[in-house]
């Protein structure tokens, strides 16, 4: 009598998930490894480009615009094209505007650039995260959210790195690399990745506005405001270098505080997220919140460096327990055929908090100081945590109600 070979770890991974989400996987982490532009962007328009403090924030401010005003806009045409369609659009315009954008040298030139990268980029994280609701189904689904939440934090490990080795070789190098990591991709799920639409359904009475298309969904924008309330938050570690530069630390002790978040990520992303996954219930949601709002509490009393180090620690731990289940939640709030717009309408949150986090931590600290600045970013961490508490047992029922209604 023969046996079947006792499958090895990564071949049960593997046979865990569709092979269209390794497609996703693999692609996210080539194209995340290959993100150079991004994070030296602001050295790029200030060393190479000679502009203003003032014209580098504006034009960085671009990016919020652009993620605020394109994730919900990515996620309709999720809904209406598929998401394939979505994501090939996403990476192929992105990677034509960062050639675009290698080419630009005046302010106007190099705000529209930033804006236009901005607005294909960001219609890329709806499609993807409905592309995964799409593929997986329960506990799964959070587990897959979570695989790929360790790819993306891999690939912003090493991009940064990688990136100022090839700014010191030609910056011109960092533009065309950077677009050639999203063609590839996009060519990836050209070759390798189904187009697929959820199944449209008559609408439920009242679920939604015609005309601009918004949900009429009390529950959804209670949830959008917990969500704005928590990236607000979360948008305050931009706030450390302007901190740690007034209190006399180095780029150098900057660099390994902020590096402590990136390896707790890579570390503990996939053991709390498999974790999380087994139960499967939103009150990790707010206990994530309120630690992520204790950990910017201990930045306003830490004295050293390793008291800010231990803050960065607690909210670290609270983004990774928070973001372990926000993205199957979300995913659920919604029916299958209207999943990418309440993805891209939550997802918006994010790129208004971009915007409005900076304006507000730099007002605080130049009125108030560091101390009191960080104490109202923690409240708006507790009162997000807050929100998601109360919300909790709606969300729940709404979760029941639209898995009912997925494809077996």
């Amino acid at each position: 009598m023969t046996s079947t070979p006792a499958l090895t770890p990564w071949r049960r991974l593997y046979a865990a998930y569709p092979p269209a989400f390794w497609v996703v996987w693999a692609g996210t982490l080539i194209n995340r490894v290959g993100e150079f532009v991004v994070p030296l962007l602001g050295f790029y328009l200030s060393a190479e480009r000679g502009l203003s403090l003032g014209q580098v924030g504006l034009i960085l401010s671009a990016m919020g615009i652009g993620r605020f005003v394109s994730e919900p806009l990515g996620g309709a045409l999720s809904d209406r094209f598929g998401t394939a369609v979505t994501m090939r659009l996403s990476l192929a315009g992105g990677g034509l505007m960062l050639l675009l954008l290698a080419q630009a040298r005046t302010f106007a030139e190099l705000f529209g650039g930033v804006l236009a990268f901005a607005l294909f980029q960001s219609m890329y994280k709806p499609a993807v995260s409905s592309a995964v609701a799409g593929l997986t189904q329960g506990p799964q689904r959070t587990r897959a959210y979570n695989l790929l939440y360790w790819a993306i934090n891999v690939g912003a490990s090493v991009a940064p790195v990688l990136g100022g080795w090839l700014a010191g070789v030609s910056f011109r190098l960092v533009f065309w690399l950077d677009a050639a990591a999203m063609f590839i991709y996009a060519l990836l799920l050209t070759l390798r990745f189904p187009n697929t639409r959820p199944e449209r359904r008559p609408p439920a009475a009242g679920a939604a506005a015609r005309g601009l298309g918004l949900p009429r969904d009390r529950l959804l924008w209670q949830f959008c405001l917990a969500t704005l309330l928590y990236s607000l938050t979360y948008q305050g570690y931009k706030l450390l270098a302007l901190v740690f530069a007034e209190a006399g630390y180095a780029a150098a002790q900057y660099g390994q505080v902020l590096a402590v978040n990136g390896a707790l990520v890579v570390l503990l992303g996939l053991p709390l997220g498999h974790l999380i996954a087994r139960d499967n219930h939103p009150r990790w949601q707010p206990i994530g919140a309120a630690l992520l709002g204790l950990g910017f509490l201990g930045h306003a009393f830490a004295a050293t460096l390793w008291a800010h180090m231990l803050a960065v620690v607690v909210w670290t731990v609270g983004e990774i327990v928070a973001y372990s289940i926000s993205k199957t939640v979300i995913s659920e709030l919604g029916r299958p055929e209207q999943r990418g717009r309440y993805i891209g309408l939550v997802g918006s949150m994010a790129g208004l908090a971009g915007l409005l986090a900076p304006l507000l931590g730099a007002a605080l600290l130049e009125r108030a100081g560091a101390a009191p600045m960080w104490v109202v970013l923690a409240g708006l961490g507790f009162a997000s945590a807050g929100l998601y508490m109360v919300l909790e047992g709606r969300i729940q029922t709404r979760r029941a109600e639209m898995t009912a209604l997925e494809p077996i």
